[in-house]
């Protein structure tokens, strides 16, 4: 790529756990059915850039993901190996990169690369902020952590409602939904904070705050982590009441109850998409922001995800599985040089963004990285099946290879065994054809075991690292 005179800015759209088929411009990949939710604003950017149709995370589990992205390597290299594990401040991440190279960076919201050491100041900075990368942040706890029973706690957020006396009602509301028969993430009631007291909205403001901070004459980064559309589906009532009555797709494979209780499905999904609709809204007024600085012409959007959401499909809730509402993100990157309206098949991993981030401003990459640049895609210079092969995920219980067509998954520990899915014929994975194609299952094993190896884990479990 040639050098560009001014660097271009970043803006670095991260929601939690939202799922890849949950796009209102998203109408050629649906084989869970067409959701109505609304995002014209994410669409606009699509409109105006490139959408990836097949990308997946390399861990669907907030930590790994982000420490995926960060670092720019496969979970298994990365040390975090789920939630209670921290990214190590010694590695070289993303946003180091980019300070070296003489960028203004900053992050707001469900942060999460010290998700395991529980740090959080009611600033929103701690100086382990600093050894990732950043110069400035309004980190906030994510959504579970918000709602802990602990209303001593640091957090940029915490502190937000407990300066406006609405804590212990925040936290009572989350106490309550632990106590339904069903599970946490199937409660469907709405928050009982007004929608500027949510906290998308306090992330969305925290965007609009450090983007008023940012030097003028510097290029920027900006990394913002929205807590939703993650479980508990609480979005505010404002929100939830635009889709009152709209018909969802219900779940493939799903259960009508749980511990005895009706799952609420319609009203469940009703309310991910108002959570989702709600955020889309903030990423409009982020945008609109960045043109009234006079930047957008020179900035890169990028607008992706750590991880689906399973919403009732196959029986599950949330993430953690392999199947594709959880491993499945959206990714749209807009931005110079970028091309419009175009729509790429090329099996993509999480951490490809992070390598064509560094392209496209034209910085450095370390050599010790598993992420592939996009940027030859985003061009037009190469056909989109030349990026990847195969594209792999993992978590401590089972690993999964895909080539696009064939789709093999290794289930580990005491119910081990090989799942194999046609997903072409078979899109939302409910036939295991493992046992009539062995040679199937023996060439993408052997792949899986160089891209992601097994039995890698420490023995003394998660890794916590300490302030350098």
């Amino acid at each position: 790529m040639a050098s560009r005179a001014t660097p271009p800015n970043l803006l670095l759209l991260f929601p939690d756990q939202w799922r890849g088929d949950w796009l209102g411009c998203n109408t050629d990949r649906t084989p869970y059915g067409s959701a109505p939710v609304r995002t014209p604003n994410i669409d606009g950017l699509a409109a105006r850039g490139t959408r990836f149709a097949r990308m997946i995370t390399n861990s669907p589990v907030c930590a790994p993901a982000r420490a995926c992205l960060a670092l720019g390597k496969r979970r298994h290299r990365t040390g975090v190996w789920s939630n209670p594990d921290d990214t190590d401040p010694a590695e070289t991440t993303l946003f180091n990169l980019f300070q070296d190279a003489g960028y203004h960076t900053m992050t707001c919201g469900k942060n999460d690369l010290h998700k395991g050491s529980d740090d959080y100041h009611n600033s929103g900075w701690v100086p382990r902020l600093g050894a990732y990368g950043f110069d400035d942040a309004i980190d906030q706890r994510g959504k579970m952590n918000s709602g802990a029973a602990m209303p001593d706690r640091g957090g940029a957020y915490l502190e937000y409602l407990r300066s406006h006396e609405l804590l212990q009602t925040h936290i009572d509301d989350y106490d309550a939904r632990k106590q339904k028969p069903s599970t946490f993430a199937t409660s469907a009631w709405p928050t009982p904070l007004e929608r500027e007291q949510f906290m998308d909205d306090f992330c969305g403001r925290a965007a609009l705050e450090l983007l008023d901070r940012a030097p003028e004459g510097k290029p920027w980064c900006l990394w913002v982590n929205f807590p939703g559309p993650h479980d508990p589906h609480d979005a505010p009532r404002e929100l939830q009441q635009r889709y009152d009555r709209i018909e969802f797709p219900p779940p493939v494979a799903g259960e009508e109850t749980m511990n005895g209780s009706p799952i609420e499905h319609q009203q469940l999904r009703r309310n991910y998409a108002a959570s989702c609709e709600g955020i889309d809204e903030w990423v409009g007024r982020i945008v609109d922001a960045v043109d009234v600085r006079g930047d957008l012409e020179n900035t890169v959007i990028v607008f992706f995800s750590d991880h689906g959401e399973m919403l009732g499909d196959h029986g599950r809730w949330a993430k953690r599985t392999w199947h594709e509402p959880s491993v499945h993100v959206p990714l749209i990157i807009t931005g110079p040089g970028v091309t419009g309206g175009k729509v790429s098949d090329a099996l993509v991993e999480l951490i490809d963004v992070h390598a064509t981030c560094l392209d496209l401003a034209g910085v450095t990459a370390s050599t010790d990285t598993d992420a592939v640049s996009l940027l030859p895609i985003l061009e037009d210079r190469v056909l989109d099946t030349t990026h990847r092969d195969v594209a792999v995920a993992a978590l401590d219980e089972w690993r999964m290879i895909t080539d696009g067509g064939w789709k093999l998954v290794r289930v580990h520990g005491e119910q081990a065994e090989d799942l194999l899915f046609d997903l072409q014929a078979d899109p939302t994975e409910l036939d295991n054809l493992a046992a009539k194609h062995p040679e199937v299952v023996a060439d993408l094993a052997a792949k899986l075991d160089v891209h992601s190896p097994a039995d890698l884990r420490p023995k003394n479990g998660a890794i916590v690292y300490s302030e350098p």
